[in-house]
């Protein structure tokens, strides 16, 4: 999955006025087109009433009005279930503000249409770091510029392929489904903004069940202890390229059931949010593709066999 946003803005950072743009660029429209042709969108509502549905893609509308609908459109309640919808399609983000600022800290790309003017406005594009975007194209045009922001440090990512993980190093780990009341302890990742379950690699002279405890703390602060397992995954065809994008990874390993013993899970240098959901919480949540079906299994029959993934 590859998540870019794509906006126009003027000078001085304005992308609309009264719910619409304040200018009409028949080209950058075009080139809107056969950008987005093809991929699924996500949008807030106001960008929808503006913008209509648009053929040849997907149209995703985060709302928090319940029942709103429009005919040839998808609803989502927040941006993590839109993402969740989309699964590891690439997804175009294209407004308004608030949804902007929302993605910007998940987007591996920003295309922005950069118009040489300055205009009176009331939804601004969120101002972009140099330590977290690098500029890498530049295509000027009449009037206007295509310009393409790379986040500085990627996101970690999933490599697909026949049979890639033969060329790539081995990290054995652990992970564990806490539950509690019925509820799943999940955490946002640092390095690729998804969500996933706690754990980590596995430490010279560790059993799995010993590592999964460990980092379960490290990563939350929270002392559990294993009860079964869940499963065992590993796949030739998948590997994992890291935060930087040199290391390819092939991960084998195991995830347990577990109970919370004490502490209250809290943040880390690894992870950003954490969170207890329910089965219907978490399907609307875009966990990272390894743990997708951990997940599913963890809100299953405690008797079930463990899962190969």
């Amino acid at each position: 999955m590859t998540i870019s946003m794509i906006a126009a803005r003027s000078r001085n950072g304005v992308i609309g006025r009264d719910g619409d743009m304040p200018w009409h660029l028949p080209d950058d429209l075009k080139y809107f087109k056969r950008t987005t042709m093809g991929h699924p969108m996500i949008m807030g509502r106001k960008t929808f009433d503006a913008m209509g549905v648009l053929p040849g893609r997907r149209s995703i509308v985060v709302t928090r009005q319940a029942g709103w609908s429009a005919e040839g459109v998808e609803t989502a309640s927040s941006l993590d279930h839109a993402l969740a919808m989309v699964g590891d399609d690439d997804v175009f983000i294209v407004g308004g503000a608030q949804i902007y600022e929302q993605a910007l800290p998940f987007a591996d790309r920003i295309l922005l249409t950069e118009i040489d003017v300055e205009v009176e406005g009331d939804t601004y594009f969120p101002t972009l770091t140099p330590d977290q975007w690098r500029e890498t194209s530049r295509d000027p045009q009449d009037g206007f510029t295509w310009v393409t922001y790379e986040r500085a440090v990627p996101r970690a990512t999933l490599v697909l392929g026949d049979r890639v993980g033969r060329g790539a190093r081995t990290k054995i780990g652990a992970s564990v489904a806490v539950m509690q009341g019925g509820r799943l302890l999940v955490t946002r990742r640092e390095d690729n903004s998804l969500w996933c379950l706690p754990g980590g690699g596995i430490d010279p002279g560790e059993t799995f069940a010993e590592a999964a405890i460990r980092e379960a703390y490290e990563e939350t602060g929270i002392q559990v202890e294993v009860e079964s397992l869940i499963g065992v995954y590993t796949d030739p065809d998948i590997v994992i390229r890291s935060r930087g994008g040199s290391a390819h990874t092939q991960i084998y390993g195991v995830c347990f059931l577990a109970r919370l013993v004490s502490g209250t899970p809290g943040l880390s240098d690894e992870v950003t949010e954490v969170a207890w959901v329910d089965a219907d919480e978490a399907s609307r949540l875009p966990f990272i593709p390894l743990h997708r079906r951990l997940v599913k299994a963890a809100f299953g029959s405690p008797d079930a066999s463990p899962i190969f993934v």
